[in-house]
């Protein structure tokens, strides 16, 4: 009985751990995003319900996400959401009190309760090239990066080209990403519609009673 349940307990590990190393996935494309959460309980932050001129201080909270950008308070730059130019919905976006964007080569951090799943868009005026923006996620799946793509999604009104960038985890959560560029000063570049997203209440659940049959059918074979 006690060899039974090691080995379906051996095996349920082994399992997960097939799942984790197979559950990453990143996206450049933000349908195929959407559609891989679709069962999910997504949330965006469009920061439409804020007023254009509002900053958000290193460290701040907005709509649930906590943004940390060192690098650029030290420099006495300051998060602001603006409405100057184009956003991918509505009419508000994230940029900068210094110009209204950001700029190749500056790095922020989003934090948040744990998801599994996080989305962007970024938005230039500029044509920006492969891997200029980058998002990292450390969990206890690893270190996970997403690169842009350099072909752009869609093109605003105003000219400007719509880039996305998303990861998904199946298997485990976490609470932070890191957003980076490259090449210093090179291009401009905005945020808008930041989508997290949790599996919907009882997903958990219908997962584990997959599992039993599987499990029943290791007990029987041990």
């Amino acid at each position: 009985m006690i060899r039974a349940l090691k080995t379906s307990s051996a095996a349920l590990i082994l399992l997960f751990s097939v799942n984790s190393y197979a559950s990453f996935s990143t996206f450049t494309d933000s349908t195929a995003f959407h559609t891989a959460i679709s069962g999910y309980s997504a949330s965006t932050l469009n920061f439409d319900n804020s007023v254009a001129g509002t900053t958000i201080a290193n460290g701040g909270t907005l709509g649930g996400i906590t943004f940390t950008y060192p690098d650029l308070a030290a420099l006495g730059i300051s998060m602001q959401i603006l409405d100057t130019y184009s956003a991918t919905s509505g009419a508000n976006y994230l940029g900068t009190d210094s110009g209204g964007a950001f700029l190749g080569g500056d790095s922020f951090q989003l934090s948040f309760a744990p998801v599994f799943a996080i989305g962007m868009f970024f938005l230039s005026g500029d044509e920006l090239f492969d891997d200029d923006i980058s998002l990292t996620v450390t969990n206890a799946s690893g270190t996970t990066q997403a690169f842009l793509s350099s072909s752009y999604e869609s093109t605003l009104a105003d000219g400007s080209l719509v880039y996305f960038l998303g990861l998904l985890d199946e298997t485990h959560t976490f609470s932070s990403v890191d957003v980076a560029s490259t090449c210093d000063g090179c291009y401009e570049f905005n945020v808008d519609d930041i989508t997290t997203a949790v599996p919907l209440p009882g997903a958990f659940w219908l997962f584990l009673v997959g599992l039993m049959p599987l499990l029943r059918n290791l007990k029987a074979k041990a």
